[in-house]
């Protein structure tokens, strides 16, 4: 089967972990010719770099293909509509099985379903990634998606096989912001590679040799960019209030410029506190495979799932994706919830006093990954 990836505003970058990535992985491992068409943005070191457009074959022996927005208008206009006339040209030379169009927004949506119309044995699938912790903020870029990508939507619509959102959130932003019937929506989680027992208990050994840690070690993770809203400013002051000489913390990622005088001297006031940099996604992952605790107290991120996927459980803001229950085992049990500094070092005081519970959660967090986040089967929705 050929499928091609559409992903015009996702700045792909090989070696990370985002859907696209993990999908293309396990898409090839099913032995399908796969193709992703992306724009010239990338990250390297955890900076956004533009880079020239071309088309070769990755390591995975995906084909990547990337693109430059035509311009429109100014610069701004050209991000946001995202068009590309040269799209259509790899739609008839690659001629997919199916489409898989990354993000419910953008101008090419509506090639994608003029080719699927011309070509109505083409399936074509939609993502949503968008809510409102990440889109349609302000009232003017509301109004922007409602009324220019709502267009461009729901001329598409008609040709779209199903519409798959990756929360609850995404779901209800659908729709508000266009108004997406109920019957073109279906859930798709966003998943993760699942590590044996086996596999973490050798990730963990080795985190604990490496870093001198006792054996009995409670291993705490914290990653990405990290802003204020990740609230790591907040965790590392929790941290710091329970002194249990088995718990280390390790902290991955970027330090924005107006974070680096709050968090640096966090990081280097406590011995038990390791700052990792930046990393790409997959050394996080194979590092989660021996951690304990992921935190994410902060805005949702797709390393949640990576970390149920690798054995670890979550400590977490209560987002509503994550208390639903295709998240959220029927009593909530496979989280530690928070909403705080004062939570977090309840959190942390509960898991030191009895281990036991946090070795729970951490099998009831686990079993449901198993069941519900991974990629292997995730990634054959779009082959139906």
């Amino acid at each position: 089967m050929k499928i091609l990836h559409i992903s015009l505003y996702a700045h792909y970058t090989e070696g990370m972990l985002y859907q696209e990535n993990v999908l293309i992985d396990m898409n090839r491992k099913d032995g399908h010719d796969v193709t992703i068409i992306t724009d010239v943005e990338r990250y390297e070191g955890g900076k956004l770099v533009k880079g020239p457009e071309e088309d070769r074959i990755m390591a995975n022996g995906a084909r990547l293909i990337r693109l430059k927005h035509d311009r429109v208008i100014n610069s701004f206009f050209t991000e946001k509509i995202q068009k590309c006339r040269k799209l259509r040209k790899y739609l008839e030379e690659i001629q997919p099985d199916t489409i898989l169009y990354h993000g419910v927004n953008g101008y090419e949506m509506m090639d994608v379903a003029k080719y699927c119309k011309e070509h109505p044995e083409c399936l074509f699938y939609m993502d949503s990634h968008e809510d409102y912790t990440n889109s349609a903020m302000t009232f003017a870029s509301k109004m922007f998606y409602k009324f220019i990508h709502g267009h461009f939507v729901h001329k598409a619509l008609p040709q779209v096989d199903k519409i798959l959102y990756l929360g609850v959130q995404m779901r209800d932003w659908l729709k508000d912001i266009y108004n997406i019937p109920n019957d073109k929506m279906e859930f798709m989680a966003i998943g993760g590679i699942i590590y044996t027992p086996e596999q973490q208990s050798e990730a963990r050994q080795d985190i604990i040799n490496r870093y001198a840690l006792p054996k009995d070690a409670i291993i705490l993770a914290h990653s990405g960019k990290l802003s204020a809203g990740k609230r790591t400013e907040e965790l590392l002051k929790a941290f710091a209030q329970v002194k249990d000489p088995r718990l280390a913390l390790f902290v991955f990622g970027s330090i924005p410029s107006e974070m680096e005088e709050i968090l640096r001297p966090l990081l280097e006031a406590d011995s038990r506190v390791h700052f990792m940099g930046w990393k790409v996604n997959k050394e996080i992952e194979q590092f989660l495979a021996g951690v304990d605790l992921y935190c994410q107290p902060g805005g949702q991120s797709s390393t949640f799932e990576t970390a149920m996927c690798c054995g670890c459980a979550n400590m977490t803001y209560p987002h509503e994706t994550y208390k639903d229950e295709t998240y959220s085992d029927c009593n909530g049990e496979n989280y530690f919830f928070v909403d705080g500094t004062e939570d977090m070092v309840n959190v942390f005081k509960q898991i030191t006093d009895n281990p036991m519970i946090l070795e729970q959660t951490k099998a009831k967090s686990f079993a449901f990954a198993k069941l519900q986040f991974d990629y292997e089967v995730i990634a054959r929705r779009i082959y139906t």
